[in-house]
């Protein structure tokens, strides 16, 4: 799923996201759908991760990945039972050895529920860089 050494996530053959990541980069692929950049970046097609099914969403900030967002759809969850995707989505981390709030010098992973929203999500931020 992730490389934890450099924060780089193969979604597929097609998509890699690395923490230099920019928006012109996203704007070259097929999943490109006049999207601007500004408001968050849903993946139409759910896409398969380490044979696990996921919805995905990207979030730029100054043009350059700010995070990613993983939703494992693989199991429905009704609305009141929500909060168990957060378990499953702490399981898949641990899978990998990372815990449900992982800090890396590339940046963060965390595993959360939102109660407002009532949405469990895996989360990947980048400390990204200034550009020169």
């Amino acid at each position: 799923m992730i490389n934890t050494d450099n924060g780089n996530i193969r979604i597929n053959d097609e998509l890699m996201i690395t923490s230099e990541y920019t928006f012109e980069d996203f704007r070259k692929t097929r999943f490109y759908k006049n999207q601007d950049g500004i408001r968050i970046v849903y993946l139409e097609e759910k896409q398969m991760i380490d044979g696990r099914e996921y919805m995905v969403s990207l979030f730029f900030r100054n043009k350059r990945i700010y995070s990613v967002s993983l939703i494992c759809c693989d199991e429905q969850y009704s609305e009141k039972n929500e909060y168990k995707r957060k378990e499953r989505h702490d399981n898949i981390l641990s899978e990998y050895g990372i815990s449900e709030k992982g800090e890396f010098d590339w940046g963060r992973i965390e595993s959360g529920y939102d109660a407002r929203g009532n949405v469990s999500s895996i989360d990947i931020f980048y400390y990204n860089k200034k550009i020169l």
